[in-house]
């Protein structure tokens, strides 16, 4: 066991009073510094002994304390100079320090998956009629998504148009992708953030129904919304 260094103590080193025991290879000193504190002073014997003498003591002393240096002195080589082999140890003993367990740190939350959400705004109640403007109900069931979307994270948002099979098949496609522009532009100008935006127009390449009976083709005019990768921030 390792002796801590004095300055890690801060006792003053003033004998004030002192018992004596020794050993074979040992003197034993138990002495009461200034500050009231009870230490002891080993010192060891012989020119052949080494310092492991009175550290093995010190280890005996202290059990399972720990031993803190009060002060130590050093056996001296030639020139006087220390060569690390203490033969003489003041210490006292302490019980050895708790050690704090740092709490564990707890791994973020993992996002919670949310089902896709899909809405369809058929053309004719949300739309000008054969153009790409959103009329006033399209516009308020835009924003009630917009205000259902809040508190999730999303990743895509697909923006699909459709039409009927009536006009030409360019016409058609140039129709049903300026609708889905437009609500794309819309659900952006209202704070709808997503990883990104998939904007289509399919024209009339997707019914629903069958476009040989006007309910059919009311039903095909369409634009259709799905978020997918929604999770819960």
């Amino acid at each position: 066991m390792r002796l801590l260094p004095a300055s890690m103590l801060g006792f003053l080193i003033v004998a004030a009073g002192c018992t004596t025991a020794s050993g074979p290879m040992h003197n034993l000193d138990v002495v009461t510094l200034a500050n009231g504190t009870q230490a002891y002073r080993v010192q060891c014997q012989g020119l052949l002994e080494s310092s492991k003498a009175c550290m093995k003591k010190v280890n005996e002393i202290c059990g399972d304390k720990q031993p803190m240096r009060v002060s130590s002195v050093d056996r001296a080589a030639a020139g006087f100079q220390p060569e690390n082999d203490p033969r003489e140890i003041m210490f006292v003993c302490q019980a050895p320090q708790p050690v704090v367990q740092q709490p564990v740190p707890q791994p973020p939350p993992t996002p919670i998956p949310q089902p896709p959400r899909t809405i369809t705004l058929n053309a004719d109640a949300n739309f000008a009629f054969d153009k790409s403007e959103l009329l006033p109900g399209g516009k308020a069931t835009l924003d009630k998504f917009v205000s259902d979307s809040d508190g999730v994270n999303i990743g895509t948002v697909v923006i699909d148009g459709h039409t009927d099979s009536v006009g030409s098949k360019a016409y058609n496609e140039r129709l049903s992708m300026r609708r889905a522009q437009t609500v794309r532009n819309y659900l952006q100008s209202r704070g709808l953030h997503a990883g990104q935006y998939e904007v289509h127009g399919y024209g009339a390449s997707k019914p629903v129904a069958s476009n040989a009976t006007a309910n059919g083709r009311a039903q095909n005019r369409r634009v259709e919304i799905q978020t997918n990768g929604v999770t819960a921030r």
